[in-house]
């Protein structure tokens, strides 16, 4: 499967095919910045599963006529949601962090997504990291 093949048969909510669609795969964009607060339970039979708690983190305009706002981010790990989703039936793909998230000194987890809501734990250096809304800051890439 080709980045563009991806891109139009496989994802919804996507922002601009001419800069999220390249030679390697389909950039991700930024809808939601969470912040971790509450820890979660993982048990070998599932039955007592808690999901981590999150909180929203409200992006901020730097002027009154932004389009968009920024997420100013303090070292540590957050959960990052996509605009992007993989619709039913999408063959598995791989998500890692893009070259511009590393430059700032970032990553996401890199993971094999299914169909649905992607998403993935951001970590943030020391010395913190701003992102603005809809950034490109992940590479989804077909597997086969």
């Amino acid at each position: 499967m080709t980045p563009e093949e991806l891109f139009d048969d496989c994802l919804e909510g996507t922002v601009y095919r001419d800069k999220q669609v390249d030679a390697h795969g389909v950039h991700l964009t930024a809808r939601d910045v969470r912040r971790l607060d509450a820890a979660g339970r993982i048990d070998f039979g599932g039955s007592e599963l808690a999901p981590c708690a999150t909180q929203a983190i409200q992006p901020q305009k730097a002027g009154p006529d932004d389009e968009y706002g920024w997420w100013r981010l303090e070292g540590g790990t957050y959960l990052v949601v996509f605009n992007e989703r993989l619709k039913e039936g999408a063959p598995p793909t791989l998500l890692t962090p893009n070259a511009r998230l590393l430059s700032c000194g970032c990553s996401v987890a890199p993971l094999v997504c299914r169909p649905g809501e992607l998403r993935s734990l951001l970590t943030v250096p020391s010395c913190g990291a701003a992102i603005k809304e809809n950034a490109r800051i992940a590479l989804l890439r077909p597997l086969a």
